[in-house]
């Protein structure tokens, strides 16, 4: 019974796969021809496992690479970010009410502390009617000193 020949089908003008196959069809000529010599059908000697081994690791590589290329895949990583905004948003929304809270609290006390200042200000400028008035009271008590002084000379 013959076997049939050993194809591995690929995408055209892969080049690899191709220099693959060359190199598995001439590795199972010669196990043929080794176990032709000693009696040995080539599937259960050396050659055949040394293909099957080269076809395992090529199909793990490219299970690899696929498994690779899937978990990267843009979808996939939209979906991550996704779900780290549904897990962080909202945290960052109470982060946000309470920054908005703290920040008209803030706005409050800047209010109160320009008031006080521009109080304070008005404070100093009005220093020059407060002489004024001290030195019209001082006028005033002059004035009425001297009227009780005359009024208790006339009794």
């Amino acid at each position: 019974m013959e076997e049939p020949e050993m194809q591995l089908k690929g995408k055209k003008g892969d080049h690899s796969i191709r220099c693959l196959e060359i190199g598995l069809l001439a590795e199972r000529k010669q196990g043929d021809q080794e176990g032709a010599e000693s009696g040995v059908l080539a599937r259960g000697g050396h050659a055949w496992t040394s293909v099957g081994s080269v076809v395992v690791r090529i199909v793990t590589d490219k299970f690899t690479e696929s498994v690779y290329v899937l978990a990267n895949e843009p979808s996939v990583a939209l979906y991550r970010l996704q779900e780290h905004v549904r897990r962080s948003l909202p945290e960052l929304a109470q982060h946000k009410a309470d920054m908005q809270r703290w920040e008209e609290q803030s706005q409050g006390a800047i209010y109160t502390v320009e008031y006080a200042c521009s109080a304070v200000k008005n404070l100093v400028d009005s220093s020059v009617y407060f002489r004024s008035v001290e030195g019209l009271l001082k006028q005033a008590i002059s004035i009425r000193d001297h009227m009780n002084a005359a009024a208790q000379s006339h009794r």
